[in-house]
């Protein structure tokens, strides 16, 4: 019995060493040999790092989705009736009259209270209804800040401390009261790659005419109200600087307003429908309608592209379903692309995924 053992216990060494000596580079070698291990070895390495980096994948990712949707929960909507609050304007200490305190209370939905306790900044709620994530949360699910300008929420959550993802804003010169808001409202989100917070998924309307189609609707409330919904008119690649499209550049963020002079609602609309990626002859668009511009960067094109989402809101006159069954896609050639995309994929949409 004990020669048996002895007898394992060498087999079990030699095996040992036998497989050490499979990888690791001994005296003796050939080159082959060698450079075979060395391969491996490097593998390995890789292998290991590549770990390593998947694993701060997933925890930023996850970190970031409890981020968000720890506060999506924490002030989950829970009503739609009328409240009467009062937001705090930064005049403590200054006596005013009653004239003055009506202007400072605001009639918002009961919905926005806890909100507007976080931060008194909110000025509305945006989602998009099924668009869902691999945890089955909407991923546009957001309350909506205004700062004082575009800058302020770039980097910054509800509760105004340090976010890589920022918070969803409107534009800082955006109106939006208790009297009513712009004619169009931009409301701006990063696009955040492989993370996939923010406003990351708008780019999955770049793949086609058959998603846009299964989520034509953006719900939009502003604190006044509730039960608004947008249908999607308009999706489309647009440049921020001039010296991207042989110095020509369309602000369509300075259309908030319609009017008579500068900012034409005939101007806007046309540049809108000439740029977009699809079409609908479902849905009427006048100057007496209200819209949203969803406004993100492209991950398509190094820097200084924006995709680019206008959505009008519903009036009881609009059929959902019919603008649903409406949507086709315009042919790339009648599409207007700036020529910074032009330049590296043509006169043509493209589509890489939900990172790009």
């Amino acid at each position: 019995m004990a020669n048996d053992t002895n007898f394992s216990e060498r087999e079990s060494s030699n095996g040992f060493l036998r497989f050490i000596r499979f990888f690791v580079p001994a005296k003796g070698d050939s080159g082959t040999e060698k450079v075979r291990k060395a391969i491996f070895a490097a593998s390995v390495i890789i292998f290991a790092v590549s770990v390593g980096q998947l694993k701060g994948y997933i925890n930023t990712h996850k970190g970031e989705h409890d981020n968000i949707h720890g506060v999506v929960e924490q002030y989950e909507p829970k009503s739609d009736d009328n409240i009467r609050y009062e937001v705090n304007t930064g005049t403590e200490g200054v006596e005013i009259g009653a004239a003055d305190l009506t202007v400072r209370k605001r009639e918002v939905r009961d919905w926005a209270k806890d909100y507007l306790e976080a931060n008194d900044d909110v000025v509305g709620y945006i989602k998009i209804p099924g668009l869902n994530d691999s945890y089955d949360e909407e991923m546009i699910d957001f309350p909506v800040v205004q700062g004082k300008d575009n800058d302020y929420y770039l980097y910054k959550d509800l509760y105004g401390n340090y976010y890589e993802s920022g918070s969803i804003f409107a534009d800082g010169w955006g109106r939006i009261n208790e009297e009513g808001q712009a004619d169009n409202l931009t409301i701006f989100g990063h696009h955040m790659g492989w993370v996939g917070t923010s406003f990351t998924h708008l780019s999955e309307y770049e793949q086609g005419v058959d998603f846009l189609k299964k989520y034509p609707i953006i719900e939009f409330n502003s604190i006044y109200e509730s039960g608004c919904k947008y249908a999607i008119v308009s999706c489309f690649m647009i440049n921020t600087d001039a010296n991207d499209d042989n110095g020509k550049l369309w602000e369509y963020i300075g259309y908030r307003d319609f009017n008579d002079t500068e900012y034409r609602f005939d101007d806007w609309y046309s540049e809108i429908s000439k740029r977009s990626w699809y079409a609908n002859d479902a849905i009427k668009c006048t100057e007496n309608d209200k819209y949203i511009t969803l406004s993100t960067c492209s991950k398509l094109v190094e820097e200084g592209v924006r995709w680019v989402i206008v959505a009008k809101k519903l009036t009881p006159d609009d059929n959902i379903d019919l603008i649903k069954s409406s949507y086709t896609e315009r042919a790339d050639k009648d599409i207007y692309f700036p020529q910074v995309w032009k330049d590296i994929y043509g006169n043509k949409t493209v589509y890489n995924g939900w990172q790009y």
